[in-house]
């Protein structure tokens, strides 16, 4: 019989492959199989028997299924409103001739071909992990024979028109779906983000969800899953580029007993293992006493009143954040005007002042003194402050702004803290937790008698590895969630069927070939990764060996990860939300991450004592320590000061903590580190790159950076201050991160690592502290302050005295909103006492110069550790070349300056380019030579 002219269709599909013969016996149809011993019987009513096809043309024809082109045809045969494929792998597919069309190959019609081919090239040459570890016997040989990857591609003959990569190829604009009708419950509880996060991924095709470290990803996917596949009735794939992470969401539904609708497949040993060890189940305990809309009732109600306690819950820990930070600067305040006496305070003042008012007060003081006090100024500052004081502000007026710099830091804090009693007690009073707890046990009664409805009638599943395709249905009755890394899912699953859902966790390390392949099987994705974290890992050298490489941009199997690709193509219009409740680092550990990657947006949900010590810098004896290794095959860069002196001096302190070593990560950029630790510390002390650590947390964290100020060093600095490494790093401490590292080549880096070294320093008020004779301009009073300034614009003709200095706020304020200059903030009208520590290398006339209110017009400092970088003076003619007194001020401000080793930039009113000079003095001072 030739197979090949001949289509069997059953209720099984198309039976025809490896058909030695069939008969027709009675109302059965008896079948035989040429690599079977056995017979099959069919009943008649549900076998399709046709012969006799036309063949249809093919050449110079693109064959199309529901307007996507197929590829690979090597013959099409119509058997009268059925079409069956043969492709060039020696596979067939059946086709509704109605959704068919053949029409002449046009070049427009061959890029989606052509991108299909692309990933099939490459697929060639990329190894899975177990291929590269060399896991599976039968694959032994893969030097002679394609890669698993390959064979999957080269299977993937048409993409299905309802399949998310449809959509994908096509750019297929996103479209809310419906929201169905089932209520959404949260049996693994939630947060405002989370709730938000959830909401969406149920009403869309592709949407993104943004999972900074610590935020919740694994339960946010969890209560994704309990709606999808208990008040939904969905099927869903969980996957990513390594078993760790879908290993994490099953180890999540056992603990809480949820295990058994869960299949961990993947590759044949996890298979293997998961069919010699089928789940069992017992929810007789599951069903539910009271109706199950009384349960519906109380989590819509709770949902309500929830909505606004969750907002007021974010809002106690942001009040908590900016209460630390002001803590911090209050520290720093103190010890840089510890001369002072802040007694007496409330005598200035014939009424309270609040932050606000005393900030005000400071602004218009500013202008009074331009007019030496006239009556007017005076009756002012009377009349709306209650200042009285006029003769003690006019003898000493720089002790009195000082004084009144700290008042503003003691009613801050108090109006701060005030605020975040209050809000305590109405959480407490609205019993905050008590309702988050009714709420998860409702959604966990509804989660469980939906599975109880489910379960309770049905017997453990009794397929096996070899035929649980047949009858796939059954199983994913069984399992509606199925684990599995992206590059194993489609071998998991029969040809063309479609999960309802495919979630893509870690999706920033998923890359391009495996991500198109998961997407190939699904009808709706969500995408959760963080792309402030590490990417995938790439062969570039493939590129070189590529016979296909033209495509677009958004597809690059080299620059993009599924998560980066999807964001690429359809930028702000993919449906997208970001976690921003942190549950995993203390709130110093965190900031770092959130002011340095996230614009600030995390609410860290943690805390810390003023006595812990969680973030620590450790610099390693001078000299050059690095070793590089260049034996080919054993190629890298280790540092064995920096492991000693985590090994000698750091492990002791610990020790002396009651922190045990399985507390303990060290991590690295560098793999040769990573074994010359492996060799030098306890067993117990976890130890791997960066790049391995993601996903992962320990208690205290210790990162090497390796490098020295070599040649060699300095060329690694760009791979060791990759942001997105050094926020990982950080981020994997829970409670104490510690930085070992040169002692002087990252210092005056304007990059990652030189910004976490400044970030320690200044919160730790640390001995590491750079003893220079420029101090912290106190971002937070003097932020206030300038905006104060510029809130007079109500009450004055302009901002500043000079118009020259209100066109100079705008364009320094366009130019810290770019990216290269984000590091740097300023602050107008900056006293130079506030500068300088000590003044006895100054001149008598100088010192002087400085008690008289002398000022920057304006002044850059570091974004991090509040350190002076560029003072500006902007000089108008009249005010300057005309006046010998000013010009003589000027002099005495230069040498100050000179002195205190702060550079100064002047801009004089009649010069020209000044948007490029201010440039140039930033990029001399923030970057080196090779970085402008």
């Amino acid at each position: 019989m030739d197979e090949r002219h001949v289509l069997i269709v059953t209720d099984k599909g198309d039976v025809t492959k490896n058909i030695i013969d069939y008969t027709t016996v009675e109302n059965k149809v008896l079948i035989r199989f040429n690599n079977k011993d056995e017979c099959y019987n069919f009943p008649a009513s549900k076998v399709n028997i046709m012969t006799n096809p036309v063949s249809l043309a093919i050449d110079r024809q693109t064959v199309f299924y529901k307007g996507l082109p197929l590829r690979n045809v090597q013959e099409a045969l119509d058997f009268g409103g059925i079409l069956k494929i043969f492709f060039k792998n020696q596979t067939t597919q059946i086709y509704e001739t109605e959704l068919i069309n053949i029409k002449e190959t046009n070049p427009a019609d061959k890029w989606v071909t052509n991108l299909m081919n692309y990933w099939e090239d490459i697929a060639q040459y990329v190894k899975s992990e177990e291929e590269s570890a060399g896991y599976s016997k039968k694959r032994s040989r893969l030097d002679q024979q394609d890669t698993f990857l390959k064979k999957q591609f080269s299977r993937l003959n048409s993409i299905h028109a309802d399949s998310v990569l449809a959509s994908y190829v096509n750019q297929t604009p996103i479209t809310p779906l419906g929201t169905g009708t089932a209520p959404v419950i949260y049996p693994f509880r939630f947060n405002l983000s989370q709730k938000k996060a959830l909401e969406q991924a149920l009403i869309s095709k592709i949407c993104v969800i943004e999972g900074p470290p610590g935020t919740g990803k694994t339960q946010t996917i969890l209560n994704i899953l309990a709606n999808l596949t208990a008040m939904q009735n969905k099927s869903v794939a969980v996957v990513s580029g390594n078993n760790a992470a879908v290993r994490n969401v099953k180890d999540k539904l056992d603990k809480d007993g949820y295990g058994f609708i869960a299949a961990s497949l993947g590759n044949m040993e996890n298979r293997e293992a998961f069919f010699n060890n089928l789940p069992d189940y017992q929810v007789a305990d599951w069903n539910s006493d009271i109706p199950i809309e009384t349960h519906i009732k109380t989590i819509n109600d709770l949902s309500r009143r929830l909505d606004e306690l969750l907002l007021l819950a974010n809002r106690k820990a942001k009040l908590d954040q900016e209460i630390s930070a002001y803590r911090l600067e209050k520290k720093h305040f103190q010890l840089h005007n510890q001369q002072f006496d802040y007694d007496g305070m409330e005598r200035l003042f014939y009424r309270r002042q609040t932050p606000e008012t005393v900030i005000s007060f400071l602004a218009d003081e500013y202008f009074s003194g331009i007019h030496s006090f006239r009556f007017l100024r005076k009756a002012k500052l009377l009349f709306k402050y209650g200042f009285y004081q006029f003769k003690k502000l006019k003898k000493n007026r720089l002790e009195l702004i000082t004084r009144l710099q700290m008042k503003y830091y003691e009613s801050k804090l108090a109006e701060l803290e005030l605020e975040s009693h209050e809000i305590k007690l109405e959480l407490d009073r609205e019993s905050f937790d008590d309702l988050m707890k009714q709420h998860e046990t409702s959604s966990t009664v509804l989660f469980k008698h939906h599975l109880f409805r489910k379960y309770r009638s049905k017997k453990t599943y009794n397929g096996n590895l070899k035929n649980y395709k047949h009858n796939f249905d059954a199983f994913i009755d069984h399992f509606p969630i199925l684990l599995s890394t992206t590059h194993s899912l489609r071998s998991c699953i029969p040809d063309n069927f479609l999960f309802d859902y495919v979630i893509i966790d870690e999706a920033s390390q998923v890359d391009l070939l495996t991500g198109v392949l998961a997407m190939s099987c699904c009808k709706q994705v969500i995408i959760v990764g963080d792309t402030k974290q590490l990417p995938q890992i790439v062969d570039e050298k493939i590129q070189g060996k590529l016979t296909v490489t033209d495509v677009s941009e958004a597809y690059n199997y080299f620059n993009h990860s599924v998560l980066t690709s999807v964001l690429s193509i359809y930028e702000e219009n993919i449906p997208k939300v970001r976690l921003k409740e942190h549950y995993r680092c203390r709130p110093r550990i965190i900031e770092f991450c959130n002011h340095q990657y996230y614009d600030n947006e995390l609410i860290p949900f943690t805390s810390e004592e003023e006595s812990d010590i969680s973030i620590r810098l450790h610099y390693t004896s001078a000299g050059n320590h690095m070793r590089r290794v260049t034996l080919e095959g054993k190629q890298g860069s280790f540092n064995h000061r920096e492991i000693e002196a985590f090994r000698e001096e750091i492990l002791q302190e610990l020790q002396l903590q009651n922190i045990p070593n399985e507390d303990i990560g060290f991590t690295t950029p560098y793999r040769l580190q990573v074994t010359e630790a492996n060799l030098i510390l306890d067993d117990n002390i976890e130890m791997d790159t960066v790049h391995k650590y993601q996903g992962r947390e320990k208690p205290v964290m210790v990162l090497s950076t390796v490098l020295d100020q070599t040649r060699n060093g300095q060329i690694g600095k760009k791979f060791v201050e990759n942001p997105q490494l050094v926020n990982v790093a950080v981020s994997r401490a829970q409670k104490q991160f510690i930085l070992v590292t040169d002692h002087q080549l990252f210092r005056t880096s304007r990059k990652d690592i030189g910004n976490l070294i400044r970030y320690i320093e200044y919160n730790t008020l640390h001995e590491h502290i750079t003893q220079s004779e420029l101090v912290s301009v106190f971002d937070l009073l003097y932020s206030e302050y300038s905006e104060k300034l510029n809130d007079l614009q109500n009450r004055l003709f302009t901002k500043f005295r000079y118009k020259s200095e209100n066109i100079i706020w705008r364009v320094l304020s366009d130019l810290i909103e770019e990216d290269k200059y984000k590091c740097v903030i300023f602050g107008t009208q900056v006293y130079l006492k506030d500068l300088i520590r000590e003044t006895g290398h100054l001149s008598e006339s100088e010192t002087t110069y400085i008690k008289h209110r002398a000022s920057f017009d304006f002044v850059f400092y570091d974004a991090i550790n509040k350190q002076p970088l560029l003072a500006l003076e902007v000089d108008g003619f009249a005010s300057h070349r005309n006046n010998p007194d000013q010009l003589e001020r000027d002099k005495k401000k230069d040498s100050i300056c000179k002195k205190i080793q702060l550079p100064l930039l002047r801009l004089p009113t009649t010069g020209s380019n000044e948007i490029e000079k201010i440039r140039r003095n930033l990029d001399m001072i923030l970057y080196s030579q090779a970085d402008i």
